[in-house]
């Protein structure tokens, strides 16, 4: 009995393991092992420039990021005029 819960628990925990290694999209191409080197150097660099920067921040009280877009009201919408009426052609009944 203990063997057989030491292997199913042993299973359980190399499934819970490895199950976060595969990847999560359903794309075919990731971008490959150039852009993700690309993509963690520009992470670090991003990082490395908030951080040498935050004294400077911090005297001018200036935001990290930009700040939300303000609120304004929407767009005014074009009206257009309605269409014009046509009068049938004259001696053309519809009646017939």
């Amino acid at each position: 009995m203990n063997r057989k819960l030491a292997a199913i628990s042993g299973v359980a925990a190399l499934a819970l393991a490895v199950a976060p290694l595969q990847p999560a999209s359903a794309h075919r191409f990731h971008g490959g092992l150039i852009f993700g080197l690309a993509a963690g150097a520009a992470a670090v660099v991003a990082g490395a420039a908030v951080i040498a920067t935050a004294p400077i921040r911090a005297i001018a009280a200036a935001p990290v990021y930009a700040p939300p877009p303000v609120y304004a009201a929407p767009p005014a919408y074009y009206y257009a005029p309605p269409p014009a009426y046509y009068a049938p052609p004259a001696g053309y009944y519809y009646g017939r």
